[in-house]
């Protein structure tokens, strides 16, 4: 939501955001190019709150025509005036509840519907499905090169090598939030091949798999995560690292968790020569 969100805005996401609709809304998230106030991913339904602007000059027109290439897409938009939630919420609460119901399934449901699966199995495919993730990554320590961890840069004499920042730990995630949405694996959309990744930021590459996994209706849950490192420490980086990465994820620190380990001197980790990192997360529709 915005850094200063409307006392409607702040009013209907308070509702929105405790889950009472039975489904995951998603504030400010970007739709073909277009970042209404709040949307639903599984049932396609986009809500947005006008204000004094939205009703002069060109921005009624606009606002129809968004609308009407959102409805080709198969998107519903409800609108309401600001008055409207701060003067009976309810009646906006229950209009939003009506719309959920009658929504269309979409063809996986549909198809799901006709077939023999026990009818509380399909249910739990469709609402509240939980997945599990795993990710891996290793990249070796070299000279020269800035050693980034999490998102945060760390002070040491090396840096992991890589066609990216080499962000071991973020690539990592990546590979357990795509994993447990069965959306390949980070070097299948950014594959080290390409110009475009050279040098790239890794905090961008974790924005845009929470983006993908959204795109099939799944939110972040939590993440347990493991650095493998013998120097430096990475202890006290850590409250730094949780809290860049909760706000790329757009969650809550408590729901992230990162630890640290060395491997008691063996192996190409205890031999300096490189660092790994390990991620499990779960997500869920």
């Amino acid at each position: 939501m915005r850094n200063n969100p409307t006392e409607a805005e702040a009013l209907l996401w308070n509702y929105l955001d405790r889950n009472k609709t039975g489904f995951h809304f998603r504030r400010q998230h970007p739709i073909f190019g277009y970042i209404p106030d709040f949307v639903c991913l599984e049932k396609k339904l986009i809500i947005e709150i006008d204000g004094g602007y939205h009703f002069e000059g060109e921005q009624p027109g606009k606002d129809k025509e968004r609308s009407e290439r959102l409805s080709e897409e198969g998107y519903t938009i409800l609108r309401f005036k600001n008055e409207e939630v701060t003067g009976g919420i309810d009646l906006v609460l229950e209009t939003i509840d009506d719309y959920l119901i009658t929504i269309q399934p979409t063809n996986i449901q549909e198809k799901d519907a006709k077939s023999d699966i026990n009818p509380s199995l399909r249910e739990g495919h469709r609402v509240g499905c939980i997945r599990v993730g795993f990710g891996y990554d290793v990249h070796k320590l070299v000279e020269g090169r800035d050693l980034w961890l999490g998102g945060i840069k760390i002070p040491h004499s090396v840096g992991l090598l890589g066609h990216s920042d080499a962000d071991v730990l973020i690539h990592a995630i990546c590979d357990a939030l795509l994993g447990a949405a069965n959306m390949r694996d980070i070097g299948y959309h950014w594959p080290d091949t390409s110009d475009e990744t050279d040098g790239m930021d890794s905090k961008i590459i974790l924005r845009d798999t929470m983006k993908l996994i959204a795109t099939k209706g799944y939110h972040f849950v939590n993440l347990d995560a493991t650095v493998c490192a013998e120097r430096p420490k990475i202890n006290p980086h850590v409250p730094a690292i949780k809290a860049c990465l909760a706000e790329i994820m757009d969650t809550d620190e408590d729901n992230i968790s990162i630890k640290a380990t060395t491997t008691e001197r063996l192996g190409f980790t205890g031999r300096e020569e490189g660092m790994s990192a390990f991620a499990t997360v779960l997500i869920e529709k």
